[in-house]
């Protein structure tokens, strides 16, 4: 879904993008969903999908007995100014070997 840096390491912003993204294409994911595809460990995802909530970018639900999240209107918003960003201020790897 996202393009990977030279250096392999995400931004925490382009990690809470990579989340939103999975949320918002495969929709009522649980925590262990989100976490393989944005390919985080549990551990780490489980603290995210928290800051993301605590933002109203996500929200948690049942389903069945098990918490599901779901993107809310902020998160789409986030995920379209995230885009716009990224058009912006391209990456290291947009430059083709400019430096600045």
């Amino acid at each position: 879904m996202s393009r990977r840096r030279s250096s392999l390491r995400r931004s925490k912003y382009e990690i809470y993008n990579e989340i939103l993204n999975i949320i918002y294409y495969q929709s009522d994911l649980p925590l262990t969903r989100i976490a393989r595809a944005a390919n985080l460990p549990v551990d780490r995802a489980k603290p995210l999908l928290i800051f993301l909530m605590a933002r109203n970018l996500i929200f948690d639900d049942e389903d069945e007995g098990l918490t599901i999240y779901r993107i809310s209107p902020s998160g789409v918003e986030f995920l379209e100014l995230f885009k716009r960003l990224a058009k912006l201020i391209p990456s290291d790897d947009d430059l083709d070997g400019t430096n600045l």
